[in-house]
């Protein structure tokens, strides 16, 4: 531990910063590093600051973690603090990602439009607001019908720096041969070595493990198979894949957990991933005029990205993304 980060000038100050909220979402992070060191300062717990501070390709990077996680007013004002103090403590931070795990919103009939778990979600703006996040409040039933009605607060960066590379590497991958690997592919892999020996597994589960279910009108629950590809896509089709989806994330729990609320929220905003509350991350990161971030989220169930069995290749697989991006900036 020390009391007080080195002073850094120069080249040796940060201009990207990550924000994680897990241990193993920081852990899959600093994997992608090199020439890393972690600095600690520890006051209470609630209020201690874990920066790792490293190289990808020529930006130099610090990474943090939300002291803790949850919707209670202290937890709210911790998430808010770690935001302040990470800007306030490393003044040259240009971007910030806040990388992750989700929730996937699957497509029920087109592959091209379906996530699955061990996918990845970019926040990506699908219309005229420019919203890459939206957070939802409230939820009523509309009477007399079948339908709802959401209170909600769009997040969106002024900035358009990340969304240009974002759809640069996704233009890129479309227009390679769909034979030659994507850029997060090698980065998953060395991450996988690099890891190796940790308490977390980051290997990838069974595909097997990967079990999609549908809410019928009736409410009953059934399984299903995941939409298969067609065409020319099918011919080059390769199982246990890691996908990349683009489209706005969202949270909220009264939205992201049942259905037939959470697919009508979804389809009415783009959404292809939610994620566990995380709103005061973003309202943070506003106001203190942080006018260039993204979200970058690992799909570990088809909720809100609680449940363990794929989060740590969830979170590798989002941090290897994070290093393609970076790497074409």
């Amino acid at each position: 531990m020390v009391k007080d980060l080195p002073m850094l000038t120069g080249q040796d100050q940060p201009t990207i910063g990550v924000i994680t909220t897990l241990y193993h979402e920081k852990l899959a992070v600093d994997a992608m590093m090199e020439d890393k060191k972690t600095y600690i300062k520890y006051k209470t717990e609630s209020e201690s600051q874990v920066y790792t501070l490293g190289n990808i390709g020529k930006y130099r990077v610090v990474s943090t973690k939300l002291a803790k996680m949850g919707k209670t007013e202290a937890d709210l004002v911790a998430a808010e603090n770690t935001v302040t103090r990470l800007l306030g403590t490393f003044s040259q931070i240009a971007h910030v990602f806040m990388v992750g795990v989700g929730g996937a919103v699957p497509d029920y009939t087109d592959h091209n439009k379906h996530v699955r778990l061990g996918d990845v979600v970019v926040s990506t703006p699908t219309d005229d607001t420019g919203a890459v996040y939206v957070y939802c409040s409230k939820v009523e039933k509309i009477k007399k019908t079948n339908a709802y009605s959401y209170v909600t607060r769009i997040f969106s960066p002024r900035e358009q720096v990340l969304t240009d590379a974002v759809l640069k590497m996704k233009k890129q991958v479309e227009t390679s041969l769909p034979t030659a690997p994507r850029p997060w592919d090698e980065h998953i892999e060395v991450g996988k070595d690099t890891l190796r020996g940790q308490e977390s597994n980051f290997h990838r589960p069974m595909i097997q493990r990967d079990k999609l279910f549908y809410t019928k009108p009736d409410g009953d629950v059934i399984q299903v198979d995941h939409p298969r590809p067609q065409g020319f896509t099918a011919r080059h089709h390769r199982e246990g894949q890691t996908q990349v989806r683009h489209g706005v994330i969202a949270c909220g729990q009264r939205v992201a957990r049942a259905d037939p609320v959470r697919t009508d929220f979804a389809h009415m905003n783009g959404v292809k991933a939610f994620q566990q509350e995380h709103d005061a991350v973003l309202e943070s990161l506003e106001g203190n005029c942080c006018e260039s971030y993204l979200v970058i989220l690992g799909m570990c169930d088809y909720t809100d990205g609680s449940k363990k069995e794929w989060m740590s290749y969830a979170a590798l697989a989002a941090a290897a993304y994070l290093k393609s991006l970076i790497l074409t900036l």
